[in-house]
C-alpha cells in the first residue's frame, strides 16, 4: 500500500509537470503576431526538484528504476541528436567531395591550356614581340599588332592566374574534407559509446522492472506514457520552414534596463535563476533545416533555440555577447565536440553577430507566468 501511495505521488508530481508547459500556453501565444502565422505552444521546462524529492521517498528498487527510466530517455535523445548530425555530415562530405573533383578539373584544364600555350610558343621558335611591332607598315597596322600582343600577354596572366586559384581551392576542399570526416568519425564513436551506455542501462533497467510491484511498474508506464505525450508536444511546436519568424523584445527581471530579442511567439517576461556561466558556443543550421531534433520539434535554422548536451528540453536562455543580447530554448543535443557547450540556431548566432565558435555570457530564466502558477499550485486565476 505505502509503495502504491508513492507511485500516485510520483503520478500526481509527473502530471504537474507536464501540465506547467500547457498552462503557460495563454502566455505564450496572447502576443501580437500576424494572424497568417501559426499558434507555437513551447513545452517550457517546469521544476524538476519535486519529482527528484518524491523519488528519494521511494524503496531503492523502484527509485532507481525511475532514474534508469530517465537516463534511459536522455540517451536516446543522444542518439537521435548524432544520428541526425551523421546524416548531414554524410551529405556535406558528398557535396565537397563534388566539389573538389570540379576543383581538380578546372585545375586540370588550366594546366593543359598553359602548357598548349608554350608548346606552340616553343615551335615557332624565338618570340621577338618589339620585331613584330617594328616590322609594321603602317600606324594601324602597328596598333592591331600592339593590341594581339596585349591580348595575348592577358592571355597568359589570366591561365596562371586560373592555374593558381584552382590549385588553391582544390587544397581548401580537400582539407574541409578531411576536417568533415573527421568530425564523422568523432560522431560515429560518440554514438557508438552511448549506444553501449544504453544496451547497460536496458539491461539494468529490466532487471529492476522483474522485481517491481504491480504498482510500480504501472507508475514507469505512465512516466513512458508522459514523456511520449511531451515528445508529441515538441513536434506539434515546430515552426514550419518558409515562414518569416517575427521578432520582439523581452525583459528579464531584475535586469529590466536590458533588452533581449526573441521570437514574437515567446513570452515576453522572464525571471533570472541566478545560474549563469560563460559557455564556449558554436552554431548550426546548413543541412540540418526541416530534421528532426532529440526533443521532437522540427529544427528552423532562423528561429531562436539551441542544442546543449545536459540542459533539459525546453530550458530557457538568455545569452549576452558584448552589447548584442537573445533569448532561446534548448531543444536539442549537441555540440558533440570537446570544449564547446553550446550549438546556437543560424538564427540565433546571427542576432549576436558572430559566426564560427565564442564565448558568451548564459543564464537560466523562466517565464514569469510559469513561475507564478506554479507557486498557486497550477491555478491560473
Amino acid at each position: 500500500m505505502l509503495v502504491a501511495q508513492r507511485c500516485r505521488r510520483v503520478f500526481a508530481t509527473a502530471v504537474l509537470l507536464t501540465a506547467l508547459g500547457a498552462l503557460a500556453a495563454p502566455y505564450a501565444t496572447a502576443h501580437t503576431v500576424p494572424a497568417e502565422f501559426p499558434e507555437i505552444v513551447i513545452p517550457f521546462y517546469g521544476f524538476s526538484a519535486e519529482v527528484k524529492q518524491t523519488q528519494e521517498q521511494l524503496d531503492a528498487a523502484t527509485a532507481r528504476a525511475f532514474e534508469l527510466e530517465n537516463e534511459i530517455s536522455a540517451l536516446e535523445a543522444d542518439i537521435r541528436a548524432i544520428t541526425e548530425r551523421l546524416a548531414v555530415t554524410a551529405e556535406r562530405v558528398r557535396a565537397q567531395r563534388v566539389v573538389v573533383a570540379q576543383a581538380e578539373e578546372r585545375l586540370a584544364k588550366a594546366r593543359e591550356r598553359y602548357e598548349t600555350r608554350l608548346i606552340q610558343v616553343y615551335k615557332r621558335g624565338s618570340f621577338d614581340p618589339i620585331g613584330i611591332l617594328l616590322n609594321s607598315d603602317t600606324l594601324p597596322e602597328l596598333l592591331t599588332r600592339a593590341s594581339v600582343l596585349s591580348r595575348l600577354a592577358e592571355d597568359d596572366s589570366e591561365v596562371v592566374a586560373e592555374l593558381n586559384v584552382a590549385a588553391a581551392e582544390a587544397l581548401y576542399q580537400q582539407n574541409t574534407l578531411e576536417e568533415l570526416l573527421n568530425q564523422d568519425q568523432v560522431l560515429k564513436r560518440a554514438q557508438e559509446e552511448r549506444l553501449a551506455s544504453l544496451d547497460r542501462a536496458l539491461a539494468a533497467q529490466e532487471a529492476l522492472v522483474a522485481d517491481l510491484t504491480e504498482e510500480a511498474r504501472q507508475a514507469l508506464l505512465e512516466a513512458r506514457r508522459l514523456d511520449a505525450q511531451t515528445r508529441q508536444r515538441w513536434r506539434n511546436a515546430t515552426v514550419p520552414r518558409g515562414l518569416d519568424i517575427p521578432r520582439a523584445t523581452a525583459v528579464v527581471a531584475p535586469y529590466e534596463d536590458r533588452t533581449y530579442q526573441i521570437s514574437a511567439y515567446m513570452p515576453r517576461r522572464y525571471k533570472t535563476t541566478g545560474e549563469s556561466w560563460t559557455a564556449v558556443s558554436s552554431w548550426y543550421g546548413p543541412g540540418f533545416d526541416g530534421r528532426g531534433t532529440a526533443s521532437g520539434q522540427v529544427f528552423n535554422a532562423v528561429d531562436f533555440t539551441c542544442a546543449s548536451r545536459t540542459l533539459p528540453f525546453g530550458t530557457v536562455l538568455a545569452l549576452t555577447l558584448g552589447d548584442r543580447r537573445v533569448i532561446v530554448y534548448v531543444n536539442d543535443r549537441g555540440p558533440y565536440v570537446d570544449g564547446r557547450d553550446l550549438d546556437l540556431s543560424a538564427g540565433a548566432a546571427r542576432a549576436l553577430g558572430f559566426w564560427g565558435v565564442t564565448e558568451l555570457h548564459a543564464e537560466i530564466i523562466v517565464p514569469v507566468d510559469l513561475v507564478a502558477m506554479h507557486s498557486r499550485g497550477g491555478r491560473s486565476d
